[in-house]
């Protein structure tokens, strides 16, 4: 048994508002024909020192007290592919990806966060409405939508889902080429000092509070600066949060698999180019203003834990030291995927609009939950059966069967040499 907080909060002091973070669910399953991005455009030293996608933004939004991050960061990627694409882009409806990205997991009548990939399958099979069809009301996180939102909003599909390596050189590339990512972030106790102008410290582990009490945020990465070592990452605490409700988080941070994980691209159509207008020289280092020096340094937000109770879910420290991605096999990062692993023709039980029971049932089994997962899980090398709709209770031991994880292949079929017959 270990103690699982409940819903924490960041204040303000000054207004005492309150947002709740935490709401960043880990992934267990793929979207729908889910890819890995491949950086190959560019080399290491042709990338930009510098790359910054905010010019073409919409507005910061603020999530308030409502567990909805995954679907604030993916919404705001969907309305900068809308913007760059059609040279405008209104809201959508942030409400109608976080209820319907909740109910795919059996959850949509509790606000306790939902998964960034959940969020991306709801753009690909559902789409998204406008804002104005289905507003941000905070009284209305548990409502269903109504019928005129699902007709809208099959007219705002994604077409591709991509999932980013958490490394420097493919987090840089994606966004040198005009893509931002969605990420979930681990939150340490420094990071409330970023609410004064964004700027986020490389937190200790072993000398501050972290992943228990501050649970896991997802946000948006907006662009990156060599000068400054950081990442450019869009919030949605509001723009009076950081710089504009803009942060900067060190690179050493991001790039610790231990700390950022489910970084996905994603794409309305798949060949248009963004490169245009975002490369930039870098001559501005965001960390040259030592903040310490001010008195009102850790003041103006505070964090604030509701009662902690026994759970049986595993704290956020205790991760499997396997399940780290720093040493990738080569077959891994290999960008030529397997045609069954990531074929558009998907079997019919794996991607139906039948979900199984088990597998968005509201009473999950506490191990498929568990954020201790097993590196075959989360490696690069997906196997189909890892992500399909019929998980088996043995399937998220840690000890798995050879045959328990293939779809019913036999071991000749998955093999590379395929038998003619």
């Amino acid at each position: 048994m270990s103690k699982q907080s409940k819903p924490s909060y960041l204040i303000q002091r000054s207004t005492g508002k309150r947002i709740k973070i935490g709401g960043c669910q880990r992934s267990q399953t793929l979207p729908p024909k889910a890819t890995k991005y491949a950086a190959s455009r560019y080399q290491a030293a042709e990338l930009p020192p510098k790359v910054d996608l905010r010019p073409y933004m919409t507005q910061v939004e603020d999530q308030s007290a409502v567990n909805s991050c995954s679907a604030n960061a993916i919404a705001g990627a969907y309305e900068y592919l809308a913007k760059r694409a059609l040279g405008a882009s209104g809201d959508v409806s942030r409400l109608f990806i976080y209820y319907n990205g909740r109910a795919l997991l059996g959850d949509q009548n509790k606000d306790e966060g939902s998964s960034i990939t959940a969020c991306i399958r709801v753009l690909q099979e559902l789409g998204v409405c406008t804002e104005d069809t289905w507003p941000y009301d905070v009284a209305m996180v548990n409502a269903q939508p109504h019928n005129d939102a699902f007709d809208e909003a099959l007219q705002f599909l994604i077409e591709e889902a991509e999932e980013v390596k958490v490394d420097l050189f493919s987090m840089k590339h994606c966004l040198a080429e005009g893509y931002p990512f969605v990420f979930g972030l681990a939150l340490f106790k420094s990071f409330d000092r970023a609410g004064k102008n964004g700027k986020v410290s490389i937190p200790n582990p072993n000398s501050e509070e972290g992943r228990q009490s501050h649970g896991a945020h997802a946000m948006l990465c907006v662009g990156y600066s060599d000068q400054s070592q950081a990442f450019i990452v869009r919030n949605s605490w509001g723009e009076k949060w950081g710089e504009k409700g803009y942060c900067y988080i060190p690179y050493a941070y991001m790039t610790n698999p231990e700390h950022c994980w489910d970084c996905w691209k994603i794409a309305s159509v798949s060949d248009l180019d963004f490169t245009a207008g975002v490369w930039y020289e870098d001559d501005e280092n965001y960390y040259e203003y030592d903040d310490e020096d001010d008195e009102d340094y850790d003041y103006e937000y505070y964090y604030e834990d509701d009662d902690l109770e026994e759970s049986d879910e595993e704290d956020f420290d205790d991760y499997d030291d396997e399940e780290d991605f720093d040493d990738y096999d080569d077959e891994e990062d290999s960008d030529d995927y397997d045609d069954e692993e990531y074929s558009d023709d998907y079997d019919d039980e794996e991607y139906s609009d039948d979900y199984d029971d088990e597998e968005y049932s509201d009473d999950y089994d506490d191990e498929e939950d568990s954020d201790d997962y097993d590196d075959e899980e989360y490696s690069d090398d997906y196997d189909d059966e890892e992500y399909s709709d019929d998980y088996d209770d043995e399937e998220d031991s840690d000890d798995y069967d050879d045959e328990e994880d293939s779809d019913d292949y036999d071991d000749e079929e998955d093999s590379d040499d395929y038998d003619d017959e």
